[in-house]
Order: C-alpha cells, then sequence, then structure tokens
C-alpha cells in the first residue's frame, strides 16, 4: 500500500499543464496551454523587452498568454513566458445569457482568406485545406497562417532530421488533415 501511495505522489507532479509546445524553463501555472513560443526572462529583461520579442504581440495579448502577470510585470528571473498562441486551437468559447444567436458562420469569408494565406508565401499549396483553422479570426489573418505555416515547418523540420521522406505532407497532414 505505501508503494502505491509513493507511486501515486510520484506521478501527480506529472499531471500539470500539457503545454502545445513545452516551455524552456519554469512557466507560470496559470499560463495558457495553447503556447507555441516562450521567451526566458533574464536579470535585465521587461516586459516590454518579451513583447517585443513575440510577433506582433500586444501587451494585452502578453498579459492574457501570462495571466500573473497582468496585474504588475514581475518578471521571475530563468522564468518563461508566452509569447505565441497557437492560432490553430480555438479560443474557449464563452457562454452568456443574452438574446438567441443567430445563424453561425464565419467572420472572413474563405475567398479572402485564401488570398491572406497565399500571400505568405510559404506552404502555400496546403492553403486550400489549412483555411478551416483561420476561419473566424478576424483581426490577425495573417498571424494566424503564419502560426500554422510555422507549425508545419517544424513538424517538417524534425520530419528532415529524422531521415523521413515526403516531410512536407506529413507535416501539412498532422496539422491540417485532409477532410
Amino acid at each position: 500500500m505505501k508503494s502505491l501511495l509513493g507511486a501515486a505522489l510520484t506521478v501527480v507532479p506529472l499531471l500539470g499543464a500539457a503545454y502545445t509546445v513545452d516551455p524552456p524553463t519554469t512557466a507560470a501555472s496559470d499560463t495558457i496551454e495553447d503556447c507555441t513560443l516562450w521567451a526566458t526572462a533574464t536579470s535585465t529583461s521587461t516586459c516590454a523587452d518579451l513583447i517585443e520579442q513575440g510577433y506582433a504581440l500586444t501587451p494585452d495579448q502578453f498579459n492574457a498568454y501570462n495571466p500573473s502577470q497582468a496585474a504588475a510585470c514581475k518578471l521571475i528571473i530563468g522564468n518563461s513566458y508566452c509569447i505565441e498562441k497557437n492560432w490553430s486551437i480555438p479560443d474557449p468559447t464563452r457562454t452568456t445569457s443574452s438574446a438567441a444567436p443567430g445563424p453561425t458562420r464565419p467572420a472572413t469569408d474563405p475567398a479572402t482568406l485564401l488570398a491572406v494565406c497565399e500571400a505568405q508565401g510559404s506552404y502555400v499549396s496546403y492553403c486550400e485545406r489549412c483555411l478551416y483553422h483561420c476561419q473566424y479570426e478576424t483581426m490577425y489573418i495573417e498571424m494566424c497562417f503564419s502560426s500554422i505555416f510555422g507549425l508545419i515547418n517544424r513538424y517538417d523540420s524534425e520530419c528532415w532530421q529524422h531521415g523521413g521522406r515526403d516531410c512536407a505532407n506529413l507535416a501539412a497532414d498532422r496539422v491540417c488533415p485532409k477532410q
């Protein structure tokens, strides 16, 4: 019985947050789980420095990704802070008690999404099958596709590093499965 309790106590700390991309160092427990890019605080870091490292990151986004920093920017030296959200994972839906909603439809029309995606320049052959990731994005469409292509590139690179074949297609299948 003691060994069972000991095993349980050993496993419990491992059941913490499962991040999309693991932070390189410790991250606050309230940091968003769908983080794909991290910055590590140094003795000279400020929140503005970390925000600058994020691609088009705003202070409001930084605070939303790292809620423990929202009140006052007090960085912990050596800790990791999220500076990019995985745009392919939708935000949790919020429920309200207002009138019944109208019909649900994408906020951005597919032709506009396709044009924005194709303008990104990388992995454009996968644009049509990746559109659904960004269909409800209205403000940061370019960043959404950039994040998706960054994820495809990461999986593509990992595949090549391990001697894989047809890595770009395998990576695209993983991020934007054929439907």
